[in-house]
């Protein structure tokens, strides 16, 4: 006796399919941001560092261009 799935059965497993390739999605999507905020934060932590650095030793060319790319980063991520 051959073993077939009824059309039921197959449709019960392509959307079981389909929610775990959503699921994964979201999940991807997920740790992206959470990649993407780490990056972000660390980027910005180390242009405050760096601006600081450049007050204490009054490089005013250096705070300049390290503010600029403050702003760039400000701007681009929305904050």
């Amino acid at each position: 006796m051959e073993n077939k799935k009824s059309y039921t059965e197959m449709m019960k497993a392509s959307a079981m399919t389909r929610k775990r390739n959503a699921e994964r999605s979201v999940m991807e999507i997920y740790i992206d941001m959470l990649l993407y905020e780490s990056i972000l934060t660390t980027q910005k932590t180390k242009l405050l560092k760096d601006i600081d650095a450049a007050l204490d030793h009054k490089n005013e060319s250096l705070f300049m261009k390290l503010t600029e790319e403050l702003k760039e980063i400000n701007i681009r991520y929305g904050l």
